[in-house]
């Protein structure tokens, strides 16, 4: 797969946020599609920045370049009048190299330019490798389809570039690779290590139920990253803020001292109280999440619903964000009525 060129989300059925927000660019650098010319992403020595141009007669349109932040000169068009998407600039904290990140929730493409005085010359990338599927869950035709992304994390002390290459099936199945890139004299690129994800709360959370929301959970994955939402992975937490149809939710992922996951599903009501319903999943044989209908919480007069999970009138759920305690405050008040802390094994109420 060429780095210059990598696809993400193909032919997806999105949720109807997902549409909503097609007119604006947002993740790091969040810009309205409704103003007729933004610039964002300056860089560290604030001698440049990504300038987003719209169409008159068709807003939702624009093109995006890197520009003098002084004077508003082009510097390197990055692309001409296209859908609006998600774009981005990442920059190193000398400004000498910058990586661009454009998401249209269809496609994405990243490139890596170096600075050649007042201008930017874009560097050709090496073949990346791409991470192995795995075997469970198994793909029908309809879920069978490959989603390619290929997106910059961050820059390092070191000058190279940390990159996550990452595949996903429809069915759930996801694989990501962290490659770090290096830069020689003349600024050829090389490969310096490609290691393995480990599972993650994001990984869980595409292997969960696919009724479990409105709307496959790939589709929404393709939502919170568009929309700039939390996803966590180095401490297991996720959220979404919903859309008319889907209440918001977060999760947070335990593990058990063997390393099997329990994954926490916090969600609100649809015209209603938020943070209103808990669940809890594990990995089933066939490779997906599945509800845990068995009791989680102890010394609580409400049971765990077979499909609902936990839910009582005037109580609201709060995942830990870090840590391994989950709080359950009053709806009215706020005041923290339990607290129930993971022990690797089972929750414990903390008095």
């Amino acid at each position: 797969m060429s780095f210059s060129h990598v696809t993400s989300i193909s032919d997806c059925v999105l949720p109807a946020k997902a549409l909503s927000i097609s007119c604006a660019l947002v993740l790091s650098c969040s810009v309205s599609a409704l103003a007729h010319e933004v610039n964002t992403c300056k860089s560290p020595d604030g001698k440049f920045a990504l300038h987003e141009t719209f169409n008159d007669l068709v807003p939702i349109h624009g093109d995006n370049a890197i520009i003098e932040s002084g004077t508003g000169k082009v510097v390197m068009q990055l692309h001409g009048d296209e859908p609006a998407g998600s774009e981005k600039l990442v920059w190193p904290k000398d400004s000498q190299r910058v990586v661009s990140f454009r998401d249209d929730w269809r496609n994405g493409t990243t490139r890596i330019f170096f600075r050649n005085g007042a201008t930017f010359e874009e560097i050709k990338m090496p073949e990346l490798p791409l991470p192995g599927l795995p075997s469970a869950p198994k793909t029908d035709g309809s879920s069978s389809e490959t989603m390619a992304r290929v997106e910059p994390v961050r820059w390092l002390k070191s000058g190279d570039l940390l990159l996550e290459s990452e595949l996903q099936t429809k069915a759930g199945a996801r694989a990501a690779l962290q490659i770090t890139l290096g830069f020689e004299q003349g600024n050829q690129p090389m490969i310096r290590k490609s290691e393995k994800e480990a599972m993650s709360v994001l990984d869980y959370f595409l292997l969960l139920p696919s009724d479990t929301f409105e709307g496959p959970p790939y589709s929404w994955l393709v939502v919170m990253r568009s929309d700039g939402e939390n996803i966590d992975k180095e401490n297991g937490y996720m959220n979404c803020s919903g859309d008319g149809a889907q209440p918001e939710f977060e999760l947070a992922l335990f593990r058990y001292r063997d390393g099997r996951p329990l994954l926490a599903l916090c969600s609100g009501e649809l015209e209603g109280t938020d943070s209103a319903q808990l669940q809890f999943f594990e990995l089933g044989a066939d490779g997906h999440m599945q509800q845990i209908s068995r009791p989680i919480l102890p010394n609580t007069d409400m049971k765990n619903d077979p499909e609902r999970g936990y839910i009582k009138e005037g109580w609201q759920f709060e995942l830990p964000r870090g840590g391994r305690t989950i709080l359950v405050r009053s709806e009215k008040t706020k005041k923290v009525l339990h607290k129930f802390t993971w022990t690797g094994e089972k929750f414990q109420e903390q008095k």
